[in-house]
């Protein structure tokens, strides 16, 4: 496997066109919404997986300008999320509830991260992980792991994956 070491940027600029992917337009999302200062993206992907991700990042205190098809202009918060307790409802989004998951863990507050009855018996990994890790049953985490508070179980996810990546 290659592995490229970048040095640390204090600023970034440019522009970079992407395919239209859920998965792309909610990380550009999420990366814009926690930058300090504003980036402009256009071509995200209209769908309901990105409308969901828009709609969470304004419930945690993100500004938003504009629409899918001009484009949208975030105002970022530079670093976590302003708003400290919010319930979130991602509809069957998981290309939202994954990178949230880790964002809300490290954002020092309370966040329940709800879905569609559907969303509820599919499984995230790491919360799988970190329960394992912590030797506590695992026969419920589908419907449990949706339903807990995030920063509870959400910074075992983290923390499991930290100690794998410095094992």
């Amino acid at each position: 496997m290659t592995f490229i070491d970048l040095p640390a940027a204090r600023r970034a600029a440019g522009s970079v066109r992407l395919p239209g992917s859920k998965s792309i337009s909610n990380r550009l999302l999420l990366l814009a919404a926690v930058a300090r200062g504003t980036t402009e993206l256009l071509g995200l992907l209209e769908a309901d997986d990105t409308r969901v991700m828009i709609d969470a990042l304004r419930q945690l205190g993100v500004g938003f300008e504009g629409s899918s098809v001009q484009g949208f202009t975030v105002h970022g918060i530079g670093g976590t999320f302003p708003v400290k307790q919010a319930d979130l409802f991602l509809g069957n989004a998981g290309t939202a509830f994954r990178p949230l998951t880790a964002a809300l863990a490290l954002a020092g507050g309370e966040y329940r991260l709800h879905g569609v009855a559907r969303m509820h018996e599919r499984p995230i990994p790491c919360a799988r992980s970190a329960r394992r890790s912590t030797m506590k049953p695992t026969t419920d985490i589908h419907r449990s792991a949706f339903t807990r508070p995030a920063s509870r179980w959400a910074t075992r996810c983290v923390s499991v994956a930290m100690s794998r990546l410095s094992s």
